[in-house]
């Protein structure tokens, strides 16, 4: 009994080898490290003072591990594991993590917790895509990466330019992410230099704090003026659609956004219009900037932005961007990652340097 047990143990280990080396596959280490100083104008609630601080808002700062196997000619199992990388801290915090099995006949589907559709497509067609500081508003239409943990999500080939794509998650009681389901859809299209795209998503149950991501005085019937740190679980239906023409070193962005929000018992409604553009005036410039119009019941924010990246290599490049956001009247202005401000309006000044790899 001994030998066979060993003759087989043998069998099994020889068997995984030559298979092993068959099998084509791959890992990879891949990211986005950024660091920068940034001035935010009337940052201190109360008061008008300024702040200077170390930050990176130009850019999600990431490290990822990506596999890929390849299981036949036409099939390859694939995996991602991601974090978001702090360098001004040292700290880091889950990004994306998932796993599944990607097919060039029959599409891609991984499971997980993943970028959602939203995420996946708006930011190409929004001016968005020159800046992570030029989000809209309190990313209330979720342009800017947000990952939806437990999640399945499907992605066709490209058929005669035309891809789609659905997602579907469970809601979990304590999720960071989501306590409620997840649903959506997308189509994109591709043609020439044009892009445009289409997406529906409903999420629901996402903690949110209005009061400081908003700046707002009150929202679902609550009085933010006392309690500016309360939280809500809030469900966010959204539609969007876009545009964008690329040629000539050109990017032009059109895109607009409907959503439909809820909690306490209360809903309101959010709407967004922007355009933006860049250009490479040489092969190392970039210069771009973009507008944004964002409407939450009786509230509004008008928001301009503006950049330019001078790239040292293939890899790293310099950028200094200034963003001015203009909240409605009675409103504190609150731009992206920044304390809300002491008025209506804020400005960031920030100056850095990314690197890929």
């Amino acid at each position: 009994m001994k030998s066979i047990k060993i003759k087989f143990i043998s069998t099994t280990i020889f068997f995984i080898a030559s298979f092993s080396v068959h099998a084509q596959s791959s890992v990879t280490l891949s990211g986005l490290l950024g660091m920068g100083v940034s001035y935010t104008s009337n940052a201190s609630a109360g008061g008008s003072g300024a702040l200077f601080q170390a930050s990176n808002t130009h850019a999600v700062p990431f490290f990822a591990m990506s596999g890929k196997e390849a299981i036949d000619g036409d099939t390859s199992a694939v995996f991602r594991l991601s974090r978001y990388a702090f360098v001004n801290n040292g700290t880091d915090a889950p990004f994306e993590s998932f796993v599944g099995l990607s097919s060039a006949s029959k599409g891609t589907l991984t499971m997980g917790s993943m970028y959602d559709l939203l995420a996946d497509l708006v930011p190409f067609t929004s001016e968005r895509y020159t800046s992570l500081l030029a989000t809209h508003p309190g990313n209330l239409d979720r342009t800017v990466g947000n990952s939806l943990n437990n999640s399945f999500k499907y992605k066709s080939p490209v058929f005669g330019g035309f891809q789609f794509g659905v997602m579907y998650g469970f809601g979990q009681a304590g999720s960071t992410t989501n306590t409620g389901r997840v649903v959506g859809a997308e189509v994109a299209y591709a043609a020439g230099p044009w892009q445009s795209i289409a997406v529906w998503e409903s999420v629901n149950g996402v903690p949110y704090t209005p009061g400081l991501k908003l700046g707002v005085s009150t929202l679902y019937g609550i009085d933010f003026t006392k309690t500016p740190t309360a939280s809500v679980f809030q469900n966010q239906n959204t539609g969007t659609v876009g545009v964008a023409y690329v040629d000539d070193g050109w990017r032009l962005m059109g895109n607009y956004s409907y959503t439909r929000l809820s909690a306490a018992g209360a809903s309101a409604t959010a709407q967004s219009i922007d355009v933006g553009a860049y250009k490479y005036v040489t092969t190392r410039t970039r210069i771009g900037g973009g507008y944004s119009y964002t409407k939450l019941d009786s509230y509004k924010w008008n928001q301009f932005h503006a950049h330019i990246d001078y790239a040292l290599s293939k890899r790293t490049s310099l950028y200094v961007l200034g963003v001015l956001q203009l909240a409605g009247s009675g409103q504190f202005a609150v731009l992206r990652n920044q304390p809300p401000a002491s008025a209506s309006h804020q400005a960031v000044l920030e100056a850095g340097i990314t690197h890929f790899f």
